[in-house]
Parts: structure tokens; sequence; C-alpha cells
């Protein structure tokens, strides 16, 4: 490179040592949801996380006061990627002929059965013996079926009043995570599959799709700015 060329270069500007904090932060958060799931959460050690992140031993000790502390921030971290994946399983339902169907089948290809899922499968489990996570993931419950409802009430309208489309959604939201349990034992897809366009004929005896309906839906406050991207798990 010439001298002239080295003057023209741009000079990168050094991070300021607030975002080289927030990256090695992150990079913690990443590793600890990695390791929660390959390894289920007791195998989700500061030590394991340190050798996932690749970062010296005392990297975590800046930025979490113990294992709890970076749990529930990547507890906190997954749910803004859960939203994510549901808002893009929402936003193919424009161009759907079978908005029922095909809501409850991406919610559960889209998020159910993905490693996100298992992650947070692993800190739901691990909140039977600590109430603070419990709360955590309770108010990622809460948002997520929010935001379904939202959808639901956007595309599809009842056919009569012997349930509310929310009751409905909460039990289709439970049936989904009791079907997600048993993904371990290799069951063909086709049984998930049988049983998930059974359960969306049942749903049509109640609920219908909305004529005229090609916008989508308001975006959830949830999506905002904190809706972050983690790596491939």
């Amino acid at each position: 490179m010439s001298r002239a060329q080295k003057e023209e270069a741009p000079v990168k500007q050094r991070r300021t040592q607030k975002e080289r904090a927030e990256t090695m932060r992150q990079r913690l958060v990443d590793a600890t949801l990695i390791c929660l799931a390959s390894d289920g959460y007791a195998g989700t050690t500061i030590s394991r996380v340190i050798e996932v992140a690749k970062v010296s031993r005392g990297a975590p000790v800046h930025h979490f006061p113990n294992k709890n502390a970076m749990i529930a921030a990547a507890a906190e971290h997954l749910a803004y990627r859960m939203y994510s994946l549901l808002g893009k399983a929402i936003s193919r339902l424009e161009s759907s002929d079978d908005r029922l169907h095909e809501l409850i089948y991406a919610s559960w290809k889209d998020i159910f059965q993905q490693p996100e899922y298992v992650a947070m499968n692993e800190l739901l489990q691990a909140s039977h013996r600590d109430p603070e996570l419990a709360d955590i993931i309770l108010q990622l419950w809460v948002n997520g079926f929010e935001v379904l409802t939202d959808c639901v009430d956007h595309y599809l309208e009842p056919i009569d009043d012997t349930f509310k489309m929310n009751d409905l959604m909460v039990i289709t939201q439970w049936i989904l995570r009791g079907m997600a349990e048993d993904q371990h034992l290799r069951f063909d897809e086709k049984i998930f599959g049988k049983y998930l366009k059974l359960w969306s004929n049942v749903l049509a005896q109640h609920l219908k799709p909305k004529l005229n309906v090609t916008s989508p839906p308001p975006k959830p406050k949830v999506w905002g700015s904190k809706v972050y991207q983690l790596p491939s798990l």
C-alpha cells in the first residue's frame, strides 16, 4: 500500500469501554444459552461457560455476581429470541389459506422444535427450585401468550360464544408444551403432525378466519429495539 493510500484509508475507531463490556457480557450470555441447549442446566457451570465463550476465568466476575445472575440474564435474552421466532412464524400467515392450522403448526415448528426451546425447557425445569427464575419464566409465558392472542384476534373470529378465544389459546399453548416434552423420545414426526391437525380441526369448530384480512397484526411491544439476535444453537 502506498503512502497516499495509507493516508486515505479510514481510521478504525476504537470501541469505548462500555461497548467492550457489553460485547463481553453478550458473549457470556450467548455461551450460557449454548451450554443450556447442549449440556443441560446441571452442566451449565461457570467453568463450562468460560470454555465455550473462550474467555478468561475472571471475565464472568466483572459482569455477573454468580451463576444465578448469569442464568437470569440468559433467560431474559432467550425470551426476546423466542418472540422473534414467533414473529417470523406469524409473518407467514398472510399468504396462508388455512391460517388456523398454519398458526398452530408454525408455532410448533418455529418455536417448540428449535434449540432455543430446548434451552428454555432446561430453565423451566430448573425454575422448580428457583423462585426468582420461575418469575422470569412466568413473565415469558405471559408475554408470549399475549403475542399469540393478538395474532389470533387479528386473523380469526369466534363462530359461537361457547368458548373464549383466549381460553382456547391457553389450552393450545399447554398442548404444544406437553408435546415438546416428548420430543426426545424420537417419535415419528407424522405422529405430531396428526395430532396438531386433529387439534386444529377441533378449534375450527369454534374459530374461523376473518374475511379480507391481508395485513399483518400490529407489532407487539416486546418486539421493539430489545429483540436480540442469538447465534445458532
